[in-house]
């Protein structure tokens, strides 16, 4: 595994009581939220928690990810790059070798709890999910981002997506607060051992389609149809991230919990009604992903296809600043696995 400037950061802040309790790592990805998307990079959406975890936290000025959803995914699991897998676009067979070293086996045999609550995609066969690759519990989206509100992926082989622990099930909700709900009943369920919860967010992947209670909150400066679901889902993606502190909160966790909150690409203007997908009666439109300051969207390589929002929180830790130096998210595994005590057995 690659030792960065992020891991000699974080290995630093913990070595002062490196023989005490072990931090719980949780790990939220949003699903093509730009960089500017977000109010602290001037979005035109509130979000205040997010803003409360960069001001708070360490924000990382100069994070990068793949341009696309599963490389990045496959780089966050194994740390290393996604082209070592042939992992170069959104993924439904199954990406990794089945013996490969992922995160959360790593983190399993250091003696954690694992789960997953979101989008998989890097397999989307309930044989190919999360739970053989090292997680003790998993719900979401074996494939990539489904509708909304009946939780389906694109018409074809994987359109039903939706599992607990690879059982695929039917549940009623609007996607961002299912996921929500469940992290926040796995938190409130854990028990002494320290834990590794992993969150990639469907939210704010097309298709949008955001609850009426959301669209009532949106600014009124911020018009048309798409806008205001896309404005919404930042919203709604950002409540559902406060949702996670306060639970962290609640059960006397967040101070010894190191939480990551980054994007996986840069923001889409694709079409939001993509009609593979099976109709949610979702609006037509052109989505408004903000990448400001930077050129370029997701699926380019240009700052504004990788370079992306991120920050660290660690209370007990790390105080506020923020790290200008660059950071990528193959980085994180071998972090995370080093903070956690994992003795990796390769020479």
């Amino acid at each position: 595994m690659r030792t960065s400037l992020l891991c000699l950061f974080l290995l630093g802040a913990a070595l002062p009581l490196w023989a005490a309790e072990r931090p719980n790592l949780v790990f939220i990805l949003a699903d093509d939220l730009g960089y500017g998307d977000v109010a602290f990079h001037g979005g035109s959406a509130p979000t205040p928690h997010l803003d409360r975890l960069a001001r708070e936290g360490v924000e990382l000025a100069q994070h990068y990810v793949a341009p696309v959803c599963s490389p990045t995914r496959s780089a966050l699991m194994t740390g290393r790059f996604w082209s070592r897998f042939g992992v170069t676009s959104p993924q439904n067979e199954r990406a990794l070798p089945w013996d490969t070293v992922t995160l959360p086996r790593a983190l399993d045999s250091a003696g954690y709890d694992t789960c997953l609550v979101g989008k998989w995609h890097l397999g989307s066969k309930p044989d190919w999910g999360p739970n053989p690759f090292g997680f003790d519990h998993s719900y979401g989206s074996l494939a990539g981002g489904v509708s909304p509100w009946n939780h389906c992926y694109k018409q074809g082989p994987y359109v039903k997506t939706w599992h607990r622990n690879g059982r695929l099930i039917t549940e009623t909700g609007h996607v961002t607060d299912l996921i929500a709900a469940e992290a926040v009943r796995w938190i409130e369920s854990r028990t002494a051992r320290p834990f590794f919860l992993y969150m990639p967010f469907t939210a704010v992947h097309l298709p949008l389609k955001e609850p009426q209670e959301w669209l009532a909150r949106v600014p009124k400066e911020i018009t048309g149809d798409v806008p205001r679901h896309y404005a919404a889902s930042v919203m709604h993606l950002d409540d559902a991230v406060g949702r996670i502190v306060a639970a962290l909160e609640r059960t006397g966790r967040r101070e010894n919990t190191l939480l990551v909150f980054t994007s996986d690409n840069g923001g889409s203007t694709a079409e939001n009604n993509d009609l593979k997908y099976p109709d949610d009666n979702c609006p037509n439109g052109r989505l408004v992903g903000n990448n400001s300051p930077w050129r370029g969207q997701k699926g380019s390589l240009y700052e504004g296809g990788i370079h992306v929002a991120a920050v660290v929180e660690w209370p007990a830790r790390l105080k506020p600043g923020r790290i200008d130096a660059p950071i990528h998210i193959a980085d994180w595994m071998p972090t995370l696995a080093s903070l956690a005590g994992y003795l990796n057995p390769e020479p």
